[in-house]
């Protein structure tokens, strides 16, 4: 049941998401150090959502290595 309420949430977001997607196709500027481009409102939300799922998927796994690193020299030190 846990499975298909969080399958069905899922499902809603998507379906939200293209609805989203499909009524904003205006453009938008984003300015960057550097350049300047041009990118519909949806783009630049797709953007930095994956920007931000990458950058917590990067911390997640960086704290998860130094929680395993801590065990392990925990382990090696109660050994000697």
């Amino acid at each position: 049941m846990r499975r298909l309420l969080f399958t069905a949430l899922i499902v809603a977001l998507v379906v939200i998401g293209v609805l989203f997607g499909s009524i904003n196709q205006q453009l938008a500027d984003l300015n960057l150090l550097i350049i300047s481009i041009q990118l519909r409102v949806v783009d630049i939300a797709v953007l930095f959502l994956l920007l931000g799922i990458v950058l917590g998927l990067t911390l997640a796994t960086l704290y998860s290595l130094q929680r395993k690193a801590k065990g392990w020299l925990r382990k090696s030190t109660d050994n000697n």
